[in-house]
């Protein structure tokens, strides 16, 4: 006969809800399947005699935040369908064709089987700015519905992919202008006006003005041009370390959320945050861990710390809306349906909608500057080149007639 072992396991019924209990059977498969018969989907199995011990996969590389968002939304669907977690684990993980995607299915389904609770095994996979995951599925969880707080996650995923490309889509045109603005300049003083300058030094005649403006320009830039590359690429890499290091955060804070633009850049940030906030108080998390994920989620350190003292705050039995009013540079406009959202009982509907509002119109800034800039540098470089092609022409006309008087 065989030796019978007693298990203590933790899985979701019918209904949502997470039970807890213990069963015997003769191995770790026959308890899975008696679970299954009983109608419940298993989330851990361990054995209960002995020391709990508790083996925890190692942690996978990083996704990118699409992989994250597609991973996250199939692992939903597949527990709305009726899977279990670690069936619909195996299903993504074998049927996955993304590198990143298989080692985290396979991570998961691991920390889980060991006993891992839920929310411990997704702070794992999810760090760095995706942390907000474990808290959405600890709070999905604890309402008894797991695949809304999946697709909760998922949504704030793809809300940030949607507004980096629409940044990328709205200034790339006006980028391309400008790259191409001081491409034409640099070919001219490279290469066309050396062309040109030995005529005035073959005539004997001083040069116009603005010729010799053009060719003390061009010496300048071809003496230097080694100089100036080794110095500009020096002077990116100090910039990108100095801001890895966190030594320009001030600068930044004055360039962007205090700067003329800070009305957008703020509309952008602090949108982000309430939507994130927003959307894990929906998904029932406690506010204090909430705002905690939503600030790590914030694109920049200054606008992080204008956030970190509403955590204190909130303990300390103020409301939500009335410490985000301590925020310096946090849109009114959310501020104002926190308030609303307080008094209904729907404070994560109205954040949300106050984050995706602010970001919206920051968007629509952006775009709007974006159609104005397109042209603008368009005409800008109309004028620079005729400018420069104009003074060329114009002092090799003029030395000519000096020749031929």
């Amino acid at each position: 006969m065989a030796d019978v072992t007693n298990f203590r396991f933790e899985a979701v019924n019918a209904d949502g809800r997470r039970i807890k209990g213990a069963l015997s059977a003769t191995s770790e498969a026959a308890a899975f399947e008696e679970l299954r018969g009983r109608g419940l989907s298993p989330l851990s199995l361990r054995r209960s005699a002995g020391p709990a011990t508790v083996r925890v996969a190692a942690a996978p590389k990083a996704t990118t935040e699409r992989e994250s968002a597609d991973f996250l939304t199939s692992l939903a669907d597949l527990l709305r369908a009726g899977a279990d977690i670690r069936t619909a684990l195996g299903i993504l993980g074998a049927r996955s064709d993304r590198s990143a995607v298989k080692p985290m299915s396979q991570a998961l389904d691991a920390d889980i089987s060991a006993g891992e609770p839920l929310d411990r095994a997704f702070a794992r996979c999810f760090h760095g700015r995706q942390t907000f995951v474990a808290s959405m599925v600890a709070a999905g969880e604890s309402a008894g519905d797991l695949p809304g707080g999946l697709h909760r996650a998922a949504e704030v995923f793809y809300s940030r992919i949607k507004l980096r490309d629409q940044l990328v889509s709205v200034l790339a045109y006006p980028a391309f202008v400008l790259a191409s603005a001081i491409a034409s300049v640099f070919v001219i003083l490279l290469f066309i006006v050396p062309s040109i300058a030995p005529l005035a030094q073959d005539t004997g005649a001083t040069p116009p003005a603005s010729l010799a403006v053009l060719i003390a320009a061009s010496d300048f830039l071809r003496a230097n041009l080694t100089l100036l590359g080794v110095s500009s690429l020096a002077g990116g890499i100090a910039l990108t370390v100095m801001g890895r290091l966190g030594l320009l955060s001030g600068v930044t804070e004055a360039l962007f959320i205090d700067g003329p633009a800070r009305r957008t850049v703020c509309g952008l940030v602090f949108g982000g945050f309430a939507i994130s906030l927003g959307t894990m108080l929906a998904a029932g998390a406690p506010v204090t861990d909430a705002l905690r994920l939503a600030n790590r989620s914030v694109m920049t350190k200054a606008a992080q710390r204008r956030l970190a003292p509403l955590v204190q705050l909130v303990r300390q039995g103020q409301p939500v809306s009335a410490t985000l009013e301590t925020v310096r540079g946090f849109p009114p406009s959310i501020i104002r349906l926190a308030a609303v959202g307080e008094a209904t009982n729907t404070l994560g509907q109205m954040l949300s909608r106050g984050g995706k509002l602010e970001e919206e119109s920051a968007m629509r800034r952006i775009e709007t500057l974006g159609r104005i800039a397109g042209p603008a540098l368009i005409v800008f470089l109309g004028l620079l080149l005729g400018l420069l092609m104009g003074g060329l022409l114009s002092g090799v006309s003029q030395m000519g007639q000096s020749a031929l008087g």
